[in-house]
């Protein structure tokens, strides 16, 4: 019968507890984390736009937001943000996510307000409406949200 060297069995018992701090460490990852909270969406307002325009969305998209988040919607926050480098097509109001502020691109979307990534010609308070409600519909696909409500519609559906 083959007897197992003490070096091996020590090893054993030190990788054990290795791993299962590791396991411990991964669980905790915020990337890896299934308690990870959604990414926080905002809706920037191109700042250089809206002073040379003469025409600011951010009053219009700051009262569909309260309007949107006093109904249950999702509603990004609103605030300034730097030039998106489109000012000659008009007011640019660009939907980021997370930490990093990165650009999204929205369904509903012009094909050249996909390649800028931002509404391009928000220009009026129906225009700026129209961002606002693609973005949290966008927002609420993306966290699963109106999926219950798909089924319900289709259940109330008659046959």
């Amino acid at each position: 019968m083959a007897t197992r060297s003490p070096r091996r069995r020590g090893s054993v018992k030190v990788l054990v507890p290795l791993l299962g701090a590791a396991m411990i460490t991964l669980s905790r990852h915020p990337l890896l984390s299934a308690s990870t909270p959604p990414p926080k969406y905002t809706l920037r307002v191109c700042q250089k736009c809206a002073g040379d325009r003469g025409y600011s969305p951010l009053p219009t998209l700051q009262k569909t937001g309260q309007g949107a988040a006093a109904a249950g919607w999702p509603a990004p926050e609103v605030e300034l943000g730097q030039c998106t480098g489109n000012c000659d097509l008009g007011v640019t109001v660009r939907l980021v996510k997370g930490e990093y502020a990165i650009p999204v691109v929205v369904d509903g979307m012009t094909e050249l307000e996909e390649e800028s990534k931002a509404f391009l010609e928000v220009n009026c308070d129906g225009d700026a409406e129209r961002a606002f409600g693609l973005c949290s519909r966008m927002i609420m696909e993306a966290s699963g949200a109106g999926d219950d409500e798909d089924e319900v519609a289709a259940e109330e559906l008659p046959a």
